[in-house]
C-alpha cells in the first residue's frame, strides 16, 4: 500500500509539472505571437496627393494605405515621421526608418540597394510642354531638351530611350530643381518638356500659378512601354519578412477593391497596375 501511494504521488507530482510546463510552454507561445514591431515610415508632409498635411492632419493615397496596412497588420505598429524629400531615403540609410513613402519609382541603383513593394499604383504621367508648342506624343521628345533631378526613374527611362533611339537621342539636363521650378522653366523656354506625374505637376501649376503650359498623356503610350511607370514603397534592404508581409496586405487591398477606391478618391480615376504586378 505504501508502494501504492508513493507512485501516486509521484505520478501526481509528474503531472502537474507537466501542466505547468504547458502552460508556460502557452504562455511563452502567447506571448511571442501577441510582440508587435515598430516601423518607423519616413514619408513626405507636401507630396500631394501621395502624403501630406492638410489643416495640421496627415492624409493621402499612400498614407491611407499604410494607415490600412497598419490596422490590419497586428504584429506591427507603424510610426509616421516627417522629413524633407531630400531626406526621406537618407533616413532609410541611416536605420532610423524602415518604408520610406513619397511616391517612389524604381530604379536599377535603388533595386541593389533597397527592397520595394508590390506597387500601389501604375503612373499616370502626362508631357508638360508649352502651350504654344505642344507635345502629345513620345515620338516628338527626339532632339527635344527636359530636365530631371539625378537618380529617379526618369532618369533610367531616358537613358535606355536614348540608348535604344541613337537617332531620337533626348537632350537630359540634371538638377536638384524643385518640379515647380522646372515647370516654371518649360513655361519660360529653357527646356522644352517635362515628363512627370500628371496629377502632381498640375497641383504645382495651380499652386504657383504658372501659365502657358499644357500637358497630355502621350497618345503612343501603349507602344513605348519603357516609359510607363509605377509607384511603390522603399523598404531598408535587411526587411524582408516585413516586405512580404506588407505584400500579402497590398495585395489583400487590390483583391477587395480598397486601392481602387482610394486611387478613385485621390485621382478620381483608376490608377491600378495590372493583376499579374501583385505576383
Amino acid at each position: 500500500m505504501k508502494k501504492i501511494k508513493i507512485w501516486t504521488f509521484l505520478g501526481l507530482g509528474l503531472l502537474s509539472v507537466g501542466l505547468l510546463s504547458a502552460c508556460s510552454s502557452n504562455a511563452s507561445s502567447t506571448k511571442k505571437e501577441d510582440k508587435v514591431t515598430t516601423v518607423t515610415v519616413a514619408t513626405s508632409a507636401a507630396s500631394v496627393p501621395y502624403e501630406y498635411s492638410e489643416n495640421g492632419k496627415m492624409t493621402g493615397f499612400e498614407y491611407d494605405i499604410l494607415k490600412q496596412a497598419d490596422k490590419d497588420l497586428k504584429n506591427y505598429n507603424f510610426n509616421f515621421k516627417v522629413y524633407d524629400d531630400s531626406a526621406i531615403l537618407v533616413a532609410l540609410d541611416g536605420g532610423r526608418a524602415q518604408i520610406a513613402a513619397n511616391n517612389f519609382g524604381k530604379t536599377k541603383a535603388r533595386a541593389e540597394k533597397y527592397l520595394f513593394s508590390y506597387p500601389v499604383r501604375q503612373g499616370i504621367d502626362a508631357i508638360f510642354s508649352k502651350s504654344s508648342a505642344p507635345i502629345t506624343k513620345i515620338s516628338q521628345l527626339a532632339g527635344k531638351t527636359t530636365e530631371i533631378p539625378a537618380g529617379t526613374n526618369y532618369g533610367d527611362m531616358f537613358e535606355t530611350w536614348n540608348k535604344n533611339h541613337p537617332k531620337q537621342k533626348i537632350t537630359v539636363k540634371y538638377s536638384q530643381r524643385p518640379l515647380a521650378d522646372r515647370l516654371e522653366a518649360v513655361s519660360s523656354g529653357q527646356i522644352d518638356f517635362l515628363f512627370a506625374s500628371k496629377a502632381a505637376a498640375e497641383n504645382l501649376v495651380e499652386q504657383h500659378a504658372i501659365s502657358g503650359l499644357v500637358d497630355s498623356i502621350p497618345s503612343d503610350l501603349n507602344q513605348k512601354p519603357e516609359f510607363k511607370t509605377y509607384d511603390y514603397f522603399v523598404l531598408d534592404n535587411s526587411q524582408s519578412q516585413l516586405q512580404k508581409d506588407l505584400n500579402a496586405e497590398l495585395k489583400k487591398l487590390y483583391d477587395n477593391g480598397t486601392l481602387k477606391k482610394l486611387s478613385e478618391k485621390y485621382f478620381h480615376d483608376q490608377h491600378l497596375p495590372d493583376a499579374d504586378q501583385y505576383q
